[in-house]
């Protein structure tokens, strides 16, 4: 792998930092206004020393954050990623023995204070948005996936903010941040996957206290890291059968208090631990109220994972371009580089263009939570600023399941690219794409399928064009200031056809079947507008995003112009 600080060398990534995010808008929404900094000021809470007191303050920390975590991930985890991936777990006895190399870059990590950069600072953590978080996962994910998971699944556990009591918040959230647990979503059962509301791990309550009985398959990093503690946020039905996604809670579980019955064997990511897990009367603490486990705190805790995908995609290529551009431009055919082979620049091309808007969409969906999420952090808030709240919470939960989808299609797509490119060298073991090339494959698969994202975001996408609705709303919103473009006008045009055509299909069952081409024009057009508005923001690389516009545009129009086709 390269070695460089990921961040520092990222050009791309730096634009968006430096220049084409607002942070006036974002950081003074976040902070509340520097709560945090005027409490530190009256209570010297520790917790609370590095809170901002002003915007420039809060953009300092979050380039010092950047820095470090490019750093680790680009001289450190990068050089010992190939070395992870090859020696790759054990087994021995219920005990999952993870390698030493991995150990220690984690601990880097940790002793860098990057594992809860979810968390609030009251709790210990890092306190960045939701921009600054994404940032944090593709410079981690551009160095390694499996390090990055076991770091990184902490974060799972932000959703304790949202629905746990203030008691079990205190209790809780600091001792994982202290003890650097590793966190685990226990949801899929050997028989129940997707299908949560059938799950069958049952919680009882006794004498006050519930314990659970089941078992769970596909938990990572249940095992913690070679003897670390670790917790898995369990979905176990406290209803009867029968009673569906309302019967169903959500617990903490302990690691110590279930076993890891085995591992899978698995194409990519290697070193990250995929355990099946068996409860026997586990003790379970309850989070939030009963029967809300599925309804309400799962699917906000898959949104958080899934914004992370979206990361992990844009990591995933930025490696997998910056490895192929480097082997093109030493490797000598011909008598030249194959760089300058036409057909391996328009691959490289292509590559570079594709991971613009990826990155362009990541930043987008974390803006749209950092926009809203706010507004369930208890704050009194006028009508006007709830309004606003609630606009941006429909836009998220529309955006959320888009730019999975998106960035871990176009992770697989580019990631074949880079491999491509290396020819039969990218084939083999001693060159880092074929691991990349692994690696990819399960990012449209964990955390929800594409074709699970597809049918969440289908409905936000077609509702939300009708002449009130928030889509529409939200389109128009970014449109602004690219009216005059017409090739993106008539892309917007083709759009709405194909959601009107979409509409008009009578037949539930086909209208299922052809969700996918409605969803991927919708996420066309988005991107699009994303990218023309970078384009106009941009002032020392406004050429290059110009050319990017152009080519993405008119790709654009050919699959909407497709997608059209089928659907008629």
């Amino acid at each position: 792998m390269i070695q460089s600080n990921y961040f520092q060398t990222n050009e791309d990534l730096k634009e968006h930092f430096y220049e084409l995010i607002d942070w006036n808008e974002i950081v003074p929404i976040y902070e509340n206004q520097f709560s945090d900094s005027k409490l530190y000021s009256e209570n010297h809470n520790p917790r609370l020393e590095y809170a901002p007191s002003n915007v420039d303050e809060a953009k300092s920390f979050y380039e010092e954050i950047l820095k470090s975590c490019g750093e680790i991930s680009g001289m450190y985890v990068s050089q010992v990623a190939a070395i992870v991936d090859s020696k790759g777990l054990k087994f021995d006895n219920g005990n999952v023995i993870h390698p030493q190399e991995m150990v220690d870059v984690i601990k880097m990590y940790h002793d860098a204070g990057l594992g809860p950069a979810a968390f609030k600072r009251k709790y210990g953590g890092l306190g960045t948005p939701s921009i600054i978080k994404a940032m944090i996962a593709e410079l981690m994910y551009r160095s390694d996936s499996s390090i990055t998971i076991a770091v990184g699944s902490m974060g799972l556990a932000s959703i304790l903010e949202v629905c746990a009591s203030d008691e079990m918040k205190e209790e809780w959230i600091p001792k994982l941040i202290s003890g650097n647990y590793t966190v685990t979503m226990g949801l899929s059962e050997p028989d129940f996957g997707s299908d949560l509301p059938n799950v069958t791990t049952k919680a009882t309550k006794k004498d006050d206290k519930w314990f659970l009985n089941g078992t769970k398959r596909f938990q990572t990093v249940a095992c913690g890291i070679n003897g670390s503690p670790g917790i898995t946020l369990t979905l176990a039905r406290t209803g009867t059968q029968e009673s569906g996604a309302r019967g169903l809670s959500f617990f903490i579980v302990e690691n110590k208090n279930y076993a890891v019955q085995g591992i899978e064997k698995k194409l990519g990511i290697k070193a990250s631990a995929t355990c099946e897990t068996v409860f026997e009367n586990s003790e379970g603490h309850l989070v939030g109220k009963e029967g809300f486990g599925l309804v309400k705190y799962v699917m906000g805790m898959l949104n958080g994972a899934r914004l992370s995908v979206s990361s992990q995609g844009t990591g995933i290529v930025t490696a997998a371009y910056e490895e192929a551009l480097k082997y093109a431009k030493e490797r000598i055919q011909f008598g030249k580089p194959i760089y300058e082979i036409p057909a391996v620049r328009r691959i490289l091309d292509r590559m570079e263009r594709e991971l613009a808007a990826m990155r362009c969409l990541m930043v987008e969906a974390a803006y749209s939570v950092d926009k809203y999420y706010w507004y369930e952090d208890g704050r009194t808030v006028s009508p006007e600023e709830s309004k606003i709240g609630k606009f941006w919470e429909k836009v998220a939960n529309t955006l959320t399941p888009i730019s999975k989808y998106y960035n871990s299609e176009m992770c697989n797509d580019l990631a074949y690219d880079g491999l491509q490119v290396l020819g039969g060298a990218g084939y083999t073991e001693d060159y880092d794409l074929s691991r990349l090339y692994r690696d990819a494959r399960i990012t449209n698969i964990y955390d929800g399928t594409t074709q699970i994202q597809v049918n969440a975001a289908i409905g936000g996408v077609t509702s939300g064009m009708s002449p009130t609705g928030t889509f529409r709303a939200y389109l128009d919103h970014l449109a602004k200031g690219s009216e005059v473009n017409p090739k993106l006008q008539e892309i917007r045009n083709l759009f709405e056809s194909i959601v009107e055509t979409y509409k008009s299909i009578e037949d539930q069952q086909t209208k299922e079947t052809y969700s996918f081409e409605v969803v991927e024009s919708a996420a066309r057009v988005v991107v699009g507008y994303l990218m023309e508005r970078a384009k106009n923001k941009s002032t020392k690389r406004k050429d290059l995003r110009t050319q990017w516009c152009k080519g993405f545009h008119n790709d654009s129009l050919a699959i909407l112009s497709a997608n059209k086709i089928r659907l008629t």
